[in-house]
């Protein structure tokens, strides 16, 4: 085996010839992503999915193929990124002549049937949207949009929101995280720490809620409303 053939492809690679080949373009690709950054994670724009697509579709044919050039699919994945940046770059200078912008699909109740048929929408997959949401009439939608993304935010008239505890005069309250204090029998004792409670205070919780050690536990975390979660 020579390096030509590790480089190039050859018929009959050996085993791990073909698993470093695969190790080497899989370490390509996180490189590519990491140079492309966050945007190309989200895949916020068109070109985003299809470079995406396409880098991915590619590499996996030279990493399950040993006949193939392992140098053409570590360049294809570098040349399709830099191009990916290259867009990106004139994306954020000339949003509007690059990428998509968001629609409106429904304005103060009002479907605009021309915005739909232009974002290739149908009524059901709109209305499908908005159940997700929690919007079961149209009559409740001030603006509905479709973003560049494919994805429809919406933003309900003001009758049709909850009430607020600032509305009713009633105290506000902190919205917190919850915060795992046992996984897996294992007390997350950091966490503890952070919330400035010791072991003694968790095993008095625990035997409030009848377990005898936190060894039974599985998970036990404290919710953002104050109180204990368990299970074994």
């Amino acid at each position: 085996m020579t390096w030509s053939k590790f480089w190039f492809g050859a018929k009959n690679l050996p085993f791990w010839v073909f698993s470093l080949r695969a190790l080497i373009l899989y370490i390509s690709l996180i490189i590519g992503t990491r140079y492309m950054r966050q945007r190309q994670i989200a895949i916020l724009s068109g070109h985003n999915y299809l470079v995406a697509a396409g880098i991915v579709s590619l590499s996996a044919v030279r990493m399950v193929n040993p006949e193939s050039s392992l140098v053409s699919g570590i360049a294809i994945i570098f040349v399709y990124a830099s191009i990916n940046v290259f867009i990106s770059y004139l994306d954020v200078k000339f949003p509007r002549q690059i990428d998509r912008h968001s629609t409106i699909l429904v304005e103060n109740g009002k479907l605009i049937r021309k915005n739909l048929m232009d974002s290739r929408i149908t009524i059901d997959q709109l209305l499908g949207q908005l159940r997700i949401k929690n919007i079961f009439d149209l009559s409740e939608v001030l603006l509905a949009l479709v973003e560049p993304t494919g994805k429809i935010n919406v933003i309900k008239k003001s009758q049709s929101l909850p009430v607020t505890r600032k509305q009713m005069d009633l105290p506000l309250k902190n919205i917190n995280l919850p915060i795992i204090l046992v996984y897996d029998g294992e007390v997350q004792k950091d966490n503890l720490d952070l919330l400035g409670y010791n072991l003694k205070w968790l095993e008095e919780q625990i035997s409030k809620n009848g377990f005898t050690d936190v060894k039974e536990i599985f998970l036990a975390m404290l919710e953002s409303n104050g109180t204990i979660y368990l299970s074994a």
